[in-house]
C-alpha cells in the first residue's frame, strides 16, 4: 500500500475523510472498486489499520483505558449509578435485550425477537442457550426480575428513571412481555440499555458488594487500588472478544494521563480537549476517535437558594459568553449548546431562545442585587477549572460574587448538590433524550437539582407517553421549556474524543457511555 493509501486510510480512521471522499480519492487514483470494498470492509471507516494482521486465534493481551475518574462506588449493581466507569464495566459484563451499534443502529442481543403488540405491551423472545458467568442459564424470570424492579412504582434504583412504570409477564419459557401502564415512548432505546441480570442476585443485593455477575464477553475480576479489571468470558453465547484482559485505570491529573499514554502504560485516553489532540496530531503512533454519546456541558444550578429565582438564572446566563470560553478554551472543538439536550440526540433540534452575551441585560434582570454563590470544581473534566474560572469573573462583572472550592474528582462526584453552581456533564446513556429530560423531574430533579416544577412533570409526561413521530414536538417543547427558564446553564455539546494506541485494532464505539464494542478490538505489534 503506497504512502498517500496509508494516510487517507488514517484520515478515514480519524474521521479527517468521510466514506465518500475516501472512495473518490481512491479511485481516482485507479484504485479497483474490489480493493476499495476490501479496505472498508477490513473497517477502516472504524479504526482499523486496513494494512494489519487479523484478529489472534485466542483472546490475547491486556487492554488498559485511562479515565479521570474511578467507580461511583464499590457497588456492581449496574441499576443503582452512574458514571462512565461503571457503565464501561457494565456494558462489557451484562447483556441487554438489544445493542446499539457503532452509527446507533439496533440490533438484537439477548432477544432473538422484539414485537410491539400495543403502545403499552412489547413481546420479547429470549435467545436459547445463553449462561450466565456463574454457569447458571438465562430465563425469562431472569429478564423478568431486571425489567420489574426499575419499572415498580416508586423504585429508588437510579437507573429507574431509563424506564416508565411497568410490569412484566412470563408466557412461556423464552417469551416475556413488558407492558408499561402508559404508552412509552422511549422503549426501544430502553430495550437497548437495561441489563439483564440474575434474579439470585437482585433476590441478594449483598451479592452487588462482592463482585459483577452478567452473561456478557466479559467477567468481573477486581477493582484493587485505582484499577478495575475484567477478564473474557470464554463461555460467552456470542462472537468472543479478541482481548483476554480490560483493565480500566483512575489516574486524575490529565497530564499523567497523556504521559501515561505516551509511554504506553495506558492504550486509551477517554475524553480528552484540544491540548491533548494536538500533541498526537500527525504521530502514527496514535489515532482519535470522536463517536460520542449524547452529552452536554453544563453548570449544575441548584433551585433551593439564589437560583431558585427564575431572573437570576437567566442573569447568570447572558452575563456569560459561551462562545468566547468555547472559542478559548476548547479551540472549537465542543460547539456551544443550542438546546437544553444534545445534539447527538435524538428527536435533537436547534432550539428558539437562546442567550447571547449581554452583561447589561443580566445587570437588568438581577436588579441592583449583589449575590453570593458557591461552587465546586474538580480535575475530572477538559479545562474544567479554566471554565469555572472564567464563569467566576463573567459572574462577577454583574454582581455575584462566586466561592470556589476544589475537590478531588470522586468527591466531586458525590457532592455536587450540596453547591450552587458546577460544571458537569449531561449524557444520555440510552441515547434517547428521554433520560436526561427524566433527570429535571420527581425525586431524582429534587435530589440532583431541588427543583420541583409542575409544568415540567406534565412536559415530561407529555413526551414520555408519545409514541412514534409526534413524539419529536413533545421532547422539542420539554427542552424549549428547560432552556427558556434556564433550569440549568447549557454551557456546549462535548464531543468524546478518545485518543488510541495504533496498537490497538479494530477500536469501536457506539453512541453511549459504555465500551460494548470492545470485545471487537485486538492488540498488534
Amino acid at each position: 500500500m503506497d504512502k498517500q493509501l496509508s494516510e487517507d486510510v488514517r484520515a478515514l480512521q480519524e474521521g479527517r475523510l468521510s466514506r465518500a471522499q475516501f472512495i473518490r480519492r481512491s479511485t481516482a487514483a485507479g484504485l479497483s472498486v474490489a480493493s476499495i470494498g476490501s479496505i472498508l470492509a477490513a473497517g477502516a471507516e472504524a479504526g482499523v489499520d486496513a494494512t494489519a494482521a487479523g484478529p489472534p486465534a485466542s483472546p490475547t493481551g491486556t487492554l488498559i483505558f485511562g479515565n479521570a475518574e474511578p467507580p461511583t462506588a464499590n457497588y456492581w449493581d449496574p441499576a443503582a449509578g452512574f458514571g462512565l466507569v461503571d457503565e464501561q464495566v457494565a456494558s462489557l459484563v451484562h447483556d441487554s435485550l438489544l445493542r446499539r451499534g457503532p452509527t446507533g443502529q439496533i440490533f438484537n442481543q439477548l432477544a432473538t425477537n422484539v414485537t410491539r403488540l400495543s403502545s403499552t405491551r412489547v413481546r420479547v423472545t429470549i435467545r436459547d442457550g445463553v449462561k450466565f458467568q456463574d454457569g447458571a442459564p438465562l430465563t425469562t424470570a431472569d429478564v423478568k426480575a431486571s425489567w420489574d424492579r426499575l419499572g415498580a412504582k416508586g423504585s429508588k434504583l437510579a437507573q429507574a428513571l431509563t424506564v416508565a412504570p411497568l410490569h412484566c409477564v412470563i408466557k412461556s419459557p423464552t417469551v416475556v412481555d413488558i407492558i408499561t401502564d402508559k404508552p412509552f415512548g422511549a422503549m426501544e432505546s430502553a430495550l437497548a440499555y437495561v441489563k439483564i441480570l440474575p434474579k439470585g442476585d437482585i433476590a441478594t443485593p449483598a451479592n452487588f458488594k462482592k463482585r459483577a455477575m452478567g452473561c456478557g464477553p466479559y467477567k468481573f475480576v477486581s477493582y484493587k487500588g485505582n484499577s478495575v479489571t475484567l477478564e473474557v468470558n470464554p463461555t460467552y453465547w456470542g462472537k468472543g472478544a479478541h482481548i483476554k484482559t480490560i483493565r480500566f485505570d483512575y489516574i486524575s491529573d490529565i497530564d499523567a494521563r497523556m504521559n501515561a499514554l505516551l509511554t504506553g502504560d495506558i492504550h486509551i485516553l477517554t475524553r480528552i480537549g484540544y491540548e491533548q489532540l494536538q500533541r498526537v496530531k500527525g504521530n502514527a503512533g496514535f489515532y482519535t476517535t470522536k463517536t460520542s454519546p449524547p452529552s452536554i456541558f453544563i453548570e449544575i444550578s441548584q433551585h433551593n437558594g439564589e437560583l431558585a429565582d427564575l431572573k437570576v438564572r437567566q442573569a447568570i446566563a447572558y452575563a456569560i459568553d459561551r462562545d468566547a470560553i468555547v472559542k478559548g478554551l476548547y479551540k472549537g472543538v465542543f460547539p456551544v449548546a443550542q438546546s437544553s439536550i444534545p445534539r447527538s440526540s435524538l428527536y435533537y433540534e436547534p432550539l428558539k431562545t437562546k442567550y447571547p452575551y449581554n452583561p447589561e441585560k443580566a445587570k437588568a434582570l438581577l436588579g441592583g442585587r449583589t449575590l453570593n454563590i458557591k461552587m465546586s470544581t474538580a480535575n475530572l473534566f477538559s479545562h474544567q477549572k479554566e471554565v469555572d474560572q472564567a464563569i467566576a469573573q463573567y459572574l462577577g462583572k454583574v454582581g455575584i460574587t462566586v466561592d470556589t472550592t476544589e475537590l478531588e474528582a470522586g468527591a466531586f462526584r458525590t457532592t455536587y448538590n450540596q453547591y450552587d453552581m458546577n460544571l458537569n456533564t449531561l449524557a444520555s446513556f440510552t441515547m434517547d433524550p428521554d433520560f436526561i429530560l427524566s433527570l429535571y423531574t420527581g425525586g431524582i430533579g429534587e435530589a440532583v437539582w431541588h427543583l420541583k416544577d409542575p409544568k415540567i412533570e406534565a412536559l415530561n409526561t407529555a413526551q414520555r407517553t408519545t409514541v412514534g413521530p409526534a413524539r419529536q414536538g413533545k421532547v422539542t417543547a420539554m427542552a424549549e421549556y428547560l432552556m427558556a427558564t434556564q433550569a440549568t446553564f447549557y454551557l456546549a455539546d462535548e464531543i468524546w474524543y478518545f485518543i488510541v494506541n495504533s496498537k490497538v485494532k479494530n477500536y469501536k464505539r457506539a453512541p453511549l457511555v459504555g465500551e460494548q464494542l470492545a470485545t471487537g478490538a485486538w492488540l498488534g505489534a
